[in-house]
């Protein structure tokens, strides 16, 4: 299976929304499904009278066999909503998150659910999709437990200064495979006096702004011509009124399906993603899914 789309389950309810988003991108990206199950070493220690004792001892092989018969039921299901769809399973012992991202060397996407909370209100953001991202190789989408209501639209935050191409390709294939439109978003976190220039008519604060425009849309235009289907609304904020990167794009990310962000590689650690706080933000209170896309390996 060449560059499948690989899906994080373990039956629980994040985990099943996230099967069901891996295999609506697999299907949309005509490409396989590889689904994931960890599993650990821990023995089930008997207690209280109905307790059970592994046989044998054998803990790695029951929790193995256990897994595997997940994956065949989940496997079956999905062939038989999904004719044509290969689907393959893999049972990986361990740690969760790095068995899940030893899975996905080979891969076009990572889906994963999201358990989040764990006790902080507002933080959504489980501790094993956190540090499967920091690792993955390839984009992660992170999804909730439920669903909102499809709202049309797809939003990718850029960075004039620093775009990554990878997540604006990310945003409008995605756009252009499900029928929705891109919003690109800019947050510009100049000086305030720049911002409050801008906003009351001042000729050098109107012309900073427009250059700031300007640029955004020369840094879609390429990608506009690619992909014509694709309806795209650029949306500027001044940072110093509208709060920070990360404030702007999670209020904006209420009223679209999927927020798409870009991270840069850790310095001296090939494969692994520095996410900062604009990618913290979006990842711990954005209602919506978020899709974190690595900046290209400039090695």
């Amino acid at each position: 299976m060449s560059a499948p789309v690989v899906v994080a389950y373990d039956q629980t309810p994040h985990s099943k929304r996230a099967l069901t988003e891996a295999v609506r991108e697999a299907v949309s990206r005509g490409t396989g499904l590889r689904i994931v199950h960890a599993y650990t070493f821990k023995e089930r220690l008997p207690m209280g009278p109905f307790a059970t004792v592994l046989p044998d001892g054998n803990v790695e092989q029951t929790n193995r066999l256990d897994a595997e018969e997940i994956l065949a039921e989940t496997a079956a299901r999905i062939r038989a909503e999904n004719p044509g769809l290969d689907v393959e399973t893999r049972a990986v012992p361990g740690d969760a998150p790095a068995a899940i991202v030893s899975t996905a060397a080979d891969a076009q996407l990572l889906v994963v659910g999201s358990r989040g909370r764990g006790g902080f209100a507002g933080l959504l953001l489980g501790s094993t999709s956190q540090r499967v991202l920091a690792d993955s190789p390839c984009p992660v989408v992170v999804v909730h437990d439920t669903p909102a209501e499809a709202k049309g639209r797809i939003l990718v935050g850029i960075d004039i200064d620093d775009p990554c191409d990878a997540a604006l390709e990310f945003a409008f294939d995605t756009a252009s495979r499900r029928g929705t439109g891109v919003i690109a978003a800019y947050v510009w976190t100049e000086p305030w006096t720049m911002a409050y220039a801008a906003r009351h008519g001042d000729a050098d604060g109107i012309a900073y702004e427009q250059a700031r425009a300007d640029r955004l849309k020369e840094l879609l235009d390429p990608w506009c011509g690619k992909y014509p289907d694709v309806e795209v609304v650029p949306r500027l904020y001044a940072g110093v009124a509208s709060g920070t990167a990360g404030t702007c794009l999670v209020e904006a990310s209420k009223e679209v399906d999927l927020l798409i962000v870009g991270a840069h590689a850790e310095a001296g650690r090939r494969h692994a993603n520095r996410l900062g706080p604009v990618s913290h933000a979006a990842l711990h209170h954005a209602p919506c899914a978020v899709a974190v896309v690595p900046y290209p390996d400039a090695s």
